[in-house]
């Protein structure tokens, strides 16, 4: 036996001859036309020759000792047929027969062996080299129609997709091997008809799938449709299905080519997105656009009976409290034990949606009577009320709810829920734990809000907004060293609108956002033209509103304002509030930190007016406090009434940080801060907070007098 030919640079073919004569003329023919050639004596040795080397025919003689070749070749097909179930791209080589039998019966019997050709002995080499030449042809043609299925198989496998073909006329379906990998079925589970087709497809599209296929038949569209599976494991598979007809002569559909692709993953990730759009993850709760949308339906379909639908809004009250002491991780876990308590309490009995972070909206379609809205108003104040375990807290919490009833005149589901909020703010204004009816007087207040709302969008489009600017001076000196940007609006018929009268509608309607983003610009612009113009180290202080700050594109705003007027950074204050810092402490610390690193400076406005304590101001980085004007306007000649703002101020030096106070309005009020060594003051003493070109001149006249201040 030869078996020295292992690279197949050139054809390989397997010679099997018993005679050596006859084994060496056919070799070296064959290595005569540029063959590579092994040989074998025996049967038993093609076989172990056809394992090892894969040749690319095998020319065998028929009778042999040991193992004739009829006997090989059925035993190398029985190996092709076992490796064609572990890898079914494998293809069979040829065999050419060599028989000294001319009769029908032994060119069949070599045939049924698993021949593909025979040739007769003594050989005729012309004949023997020609039928070779096509044996190797038509292997090598295989190989190559083989390597582009199995790249078909690959790009469908990678794509999760195989296809099918049915035979509509005679009802029989073959089904590709990735289709049946597809379906986790084997050739032989999945059976060849149109009624298999349909059986793969879960009963609650197979209508829908049925449908499609009558369809396009009749219509001589492509059918096309996506469908759950029916799988024996229970699990959830989506598949799309994609079809071309074909026709007769005569126009008449005898096949449909399709392909099948699993889209499970595809349809969970919409079917997530879609949950994401209009849940809320953490209650499982209809969100705000859910919510907003299955009211307006209701209302739609109760104007129509001429009824109405009742609209509660909950807030939880103090809830910062919570988030604040224990962390949000356990105030996540609070809300959803408050959300799971009200739906039990509700039980089939209205619709509840989370419109924001601790507000729930519900309403009710059914008894909307006064009686039946305040039985249920306090059934929720009630579960609300109870004792809460959190991960080993024990937590109690309470609420306030507002309600208000929609009508024929009254409909529109925003300003229903508008009315309800206002309700509801007036319920917590009167301490929480209690429930308002919308009422006339709250009527006109949104009535008010919403003119504003739609008057300031306008004003902002139409530079109606100024920043005026009022002076922080040196106690010692009394000299200008910085300036606070306040927001004016200059309407075209009301004039100068005071901030009381639009801030705080800002603030609930979400403009204050965009309003400061405007301040911030506007005023870093400024500054550094007043720097240009001589006046050094001015430094330009702007508030920034709760929203604002926990608006996540603060930090851009802040950075892109400061970079695109090319403001010294260390000549730029923020005012925050202590409210800004109470939702979310850990993460405010982060994002004051960040401004800080880089030069800017953070300042608490307003301070003693709120909740903070002395471990509070440590934790947070600051560099200036500022003494709200509360505490400095009662005080007198003799410094009565002072002894909070001389705390202050002293817990402020403790702290090692500088003290701004506010609404300074007399000289007694100054002599007071420069006792109290507070380093800074702005109010009228000095000046109310003037216009850009107002506030230039005030600069000038400022630096001349200061050498001579008091």
């Amino acid at each position: 036996m030869n078996n020295n030919a292992i690279k197949k640079d050139k054809p390989l073919i397997l010679v099997v001859d018993d005679e050596l004569v006859g084994r060496i003329y056919i070799e070296k023919a064959l290595q005569d036309e540029g063959y590579d050639v092994v040989t074998a004596e025996n049967g038993q040795q093609a076989i172990e020759l056809v394992a090892s080397q894969t040749p690319d025919m095998v020319v065998m003689d028929v009778m042999m000792p040991i193992m004739d070749g009829y006997t090989a070749s059925r035993a190398i097909r029985k190996n092709e047929n076992e490796n064609e179930n572990e890898n079914e791209n494998a293809i069979n080589v040829p065999i050419l027969m060599l028989t000294g039998l001319d009769d029908i019966e032994s060119v069949e019997k070599s045939f049924a062996a698993g021949a593909t050709d025979f040739v007769v002995k003594p050989v005729n080499l012309p004949i023997f080299k020609q039928r070779v030449r096509y044996g190797i042809a038509t292997h090598e043609a295989a190989l190559v129609l083989n390597k582009q299925q199995q790249r078909l198989q690959q790009a469908q496998a990678v794509a999760q997709m195989g296809y099918w073909d049915w035979d509509v006329e005679n009802n029989f379906v073959y089904w590709s091997g990735e289709a049946c990998k597809i379906l986790s079925l084997s050739t032989g589970e999945l059976q060849n008809s149109y009624e298999a087709l349909m059986a793969i497809v879960h009963p609650d599209d197979r209508k829908k799938v049925q449908f499609a296929i009558s369809q396009s038949i009749e219509k001589n569209t492509v059918y096309s449709v996506e469908h759950k599976v029916l799988r024996d494991d229970q699990q959830l598979q989506v598949l799309y299905q994609n079809a071309e007809l074909i026709k007769d002569d005569a126009g008449k559909v005898i096949r449909m080519l399709g392909i099948i692709q699993d889209v499970t993953e595809k349809h969970l990730s919409q079917k997530k997105i879609q949950y994401l759009a209009y849940y809320d993850s953490l209650t499982d709760l209809p969100n705000r656009i859910l919510f907003c949308d299955q009211l307006d339906q209701a209302i739609k379909l109760a104007n129509q009976r001429k009824k109405s639908v009742a609209i509660l809004m909950i807030d939880i009250d103090r809830f910062s409290n919570i988030n604040a002491s224990l962390g949000h991780d356990i105030g996540d876990e609070f809300i959803a034990a408050i959300s799971k308590s009200l739906k039990e309490a509700l039980g089939t009995n209205g619709q509840l949606g989370k419109i924001s972070d601790v507000k729930f909206g519900l309403f009710i379609e059914n008894d909307t009577s006064i009686e039946a809205l305040t039985n249920l108003a306090d059934k929720l104040l009630n579960t609300l009320s109870k004792t809460y375990e959190v991960k080993g807290n024990e937590l109690v919490c309470t609420g306030s709810i507002g309600i208000i009833s929609s009508s024929l005149e009254n409909k529109e589901v925003e300003l229903l829920i508008r009315q309800a909020d206002r309700a509801m703010s007036e319920a917590k204004k009167s301490g929480g734990n209690r429930f308002h009816f919308y009422n006339k007087t709250m009527k006109f207040h949104t009535l008010h809000m919403l003119t504003v709302e739609r008057e300031l969008r306008k004003a902002m489009q139409t530079n109606e907004l100024v920043v005026y600017y009022q002076p922080k001076c040196s106690v010692e000196t009394g000299r200008i060293k910085g300036m606070e940007a306040l927001i004016r609006w200059n309407h075209p018929e009301k004039g100068l609108v005071p901030p009381n009268d639009f801030i705080s509608i800002a603030e609930e309607t979400g403009q204050i956002v965009p309003i400061g983003k405007w301040v911030l610009e506007e005023a870093c612009k400024q500054t550094v033209k007043w720097h240009q113009q001589g006046f050094k180290d001015l430094v330009i202080s702007v508030n920034v509103s709760v929203k604002q700050f926990h608006h996540k594109g603060f930090t851009d705003d802040v950075f892109t304002a400061l970079n695109n007027s090319g403001i010294d950074y260390h000549c730029v204050d923020l005012e925050i509030t202590e409210s800004c810092s109470i939702n979310g402490f850990e993460k405010a610390i982060n994002l004051l930190n960040s401004f800080r690193e880089k030069g800017i400076n953070i300042s608490m406005d307003d301070f003693g007016t709120g909740f903070s304590s002395l471990s509070f101001l440590q934790k947070l980085p600051l560099d200036t406090l500022k003494v709200d004007r509360a505490f400095i306007k009662d005080i007198t000649a003799n410094g009565e009434n002072g002894e909070l703002a001389k705390l202050i101020i002293a817990v402020a030096k403790e702290l090692k940080l500088s003290v701004v106070a506010e609404g300074v309005e007399t000289e007694e009020h100054l002599h007071f801060l420069k006792e109290a060594r507070c380093d800074e003051f702005q109010g009228y003493l000095t000046s109310p907070a003037l216009p850009a070109s107002q506030f230039k001149e005030l600069l000038v006249s400022n630096a001349k007098e200061t050498q001579d201040f008091r």
